[in-house]
């Protein structure tokens, strides 16, 4: 019997494959809940979470972690799945370009005028962002073997 929702294709291991609407709404997902997890350990910590930006102090709040923290993976998976239509590599490329680019705008916060709390803080949230979108990127390519 076959199905016409092409959710429940099955790959070659008999497994089902994983839209990558789930991925992409998932790993958005997770990325936000577990940066709003270490914005909240963050300031326990003692963490100002305050940036000077354009020569002003400027907070980081939960809406500021949501937004960023969904904004990059939606926007980076996406990009990656859409390339992958085209030639199935790209969602290796866009796992190492993910991982790159967590660990390059990691070096952000080190730079900026702040306290080491807040600096550790905002690294450990550009990492899960990046962690999130190679895990998520390794589940549509590893459901579509």
């Amino acid at each position: 019997m076959t199905s016409s929702n092409p959710a429940a294709t099955r790959s070659a291991q008999g497994r089902r494959a994983l839209p990558a609407w789930q991925a992409v709404v998932g790993g958005a997902a997770i990325a936000a809940v577990v940066n709003l997890i270490v914005l909240f350990i963050g300031d326990a910590a003692g963490a100002s979470l305050v940036l000077e930006l354009n020569g002003k102090p400027d907070e980081i709040g939960a809406s500021d972690v949501i937004f960023m923290s969904v904004a990059a993976p939606v926007l980076g998976i996406t990009a990656a799945v859409l390339l992958a239509r085209w030639k199935p590599a790209f969602l290796r490329v866009g796992q190492i370009a993910g991982g790159a680019v967590a660990v390059l705008t990691a070096i952000g916060p080190l730079t900026q005028e702040t306290d080491g709390q807040t600096a550790a803080t905002l690294i450990a949230m550009h990492l899960i962002v990046g962690i999130v979108a190679v895990a998520a990127l390794e589940a549509i390519r590893r459901s579509r073997v």
